[in-house]
């Protein structure tokens, strides 16, 4: 357990593992002892040996924080940004434990949501969200530096008001995407550059309604974008791959074009370019399944993997690609209460199921560069604590 004792958290736990093995665990909660459970967003460093820190408090009291997001540098400087009063929030913490700087406010409008991190190797860390201007909803970065300070806010294009994606490579180079509308958009945000945007989903365009974006870079910047499609006979979930040169492959269908696809994806890409892919179905009998499959380096999908009846999924591999996804069970309509876990080989097989607890919701995965995994999740009984494990 790595919440404190009689305080109540919500389902949104995040963890970060840099290239130490060492951990940080962020989460949102309550103290129920106050006469108003005020949430908060609070954080604990787990070494990579050792026991976990002390929790720091990262919001101010009697915000509304939400939605918390944390991603590490090479040496653990880490940055978390999450969702306050209208607005966008960021804070850096630094490799020892300890908060850097101020309390940074990120976006330039309101209402804004749904932000995103990423941390380059040097310590750098890119910002992303949606926010309102002028009754119109924009994808937004900012670069929030190690010493806890901010760069100018960087205006990408209209957006769909849904979550981006984000992602960097080993040489501090970022990838983020959004949708709008009928299009899947992105855009690379170097040190002293911004690419134009590009559209990745022209090919599919007439299909509309996109969104649940998410990214993943290899080393030296290809990237591989995976999104859902709500239009066309079904929902479908798809994948763009971009190269580091510039070049656009055609979007792959990663489901099958007869599955009706469900809300949740999760998407994972190794150093050397190759990725996995899950999702969700609801198969015939009105209940959500679990698929997976590789999206090689070079463009060749993996056999389609049925992987029980499970949901929430979520994936991170290891610099050579061995691999660990998370899920909790029982999948809709019935509700969780076990979290799960399958080793990933470097092929993309997945080995056999095992139960982390059978009192848990929401998992999230994170690796260190050699085969460990730290899974954070929220605990299904009241008062909904947070536990994380460290593993194989």
């Amino acid at each position: 357990m790595v919440s404190a004792s009689g305080w109540m958290a919500d389902d949104s736990p995040k963890v970060s593992v840099d290239r130490e093995g060492d951990a940080l665990l962020v989460w949102n909660s309550c103290d129920l002892s106050t006469p108003s459970c005020y949430f908060e967003i609070q954080a604990r460093r787990q070494p990579a040996s050792g026991s976990p820190e002390s929790i720091l408090t990262l919001s101010p009291p009697g915000a509304a924080p939400a939605f918390p997001e944390v991603d590490s540098d090479d040496t653990g400087d880490a940055a978390v940004v999450w969702q306050q009063d209208g607005h966008v929030a960021g804070r850096r913490i630094s490799a020892s434990g300890s908060l850097v700087g101020s309390l940074q406010t990120l976006s330039t409008s309101a209402p804004a949501i749904t932000p995103v991190v990423a941390v380059g190797p040097g310590g750098t860390a890119l910002a992303a969200w949606l926010e309102v201007r002028d009754g119109a909803w924009y994808a937004v970065a900012r670069r929030l530096s190690d010493d806890g300070s901010t760069g100018p806010a960087i205006t990408l294009g209209s957006a769909s008001p849904d979550w981006p994606g984000i992602g960097v490579d080993r040489n501090g180079r970022f990838v983020v995407a959004w949708s709008q509308g009928s299009q899947v958009i992105a855009a690379r945000i170097e040190p002293d550059a911004v690419s134009s945007t590009l559209v990745l989903t022209t090919a599919i365009e007439s299909y509309g309604g996109f969104g649940m974006v998410r990214v993943g870079v290899d080393s030296d910047g290809d990237a591989v974008i995976s999104y859902r499609s709500g239009g066309g006979a079904r929902p479908q979930v798809w994948a763009s791959r971009w190269s580091r040169t510039g070049t656009l492959g055609d979007p792959i269908n990663v489901s099958s074009p007869t599955d009706n696809v469900g809300f949740h994806h999760a998407l994972a890409t190794d150093l050397e370019g190759d990725s996995m892919l899950v999702w969700t179905r609801w198969n015939s009998n009105s209940r959500i399944e679990m698929l997976g499959r590789q999206l090689s380096r070079t463009g060749t999908l993996g056999t389609i993997t049925s992987l029980g009846l499970h949901d929430r999924p979520d994936i991170a591999l290891d610099d050579d690609g061995d691999g660990l996804l998370v899920f909790h069970s029982p999948s809709p309509p019935y509700e969780a209460q076990e979290v799960g876990a399958r080793l990933i080989s470097p092929s993309g097989s997945f080995g056999s199921i095992k139960t982390l607890t059978s009192d848990g919701r929401v998992p999230q995965v994170d690796a260190r560069p050699r085969y460990l995994f730290i899974v954070i999740w929220q605990k299904v009984s009241y008062v909904y604590s947070i536990h994380a494990i460290a593993g194989p």
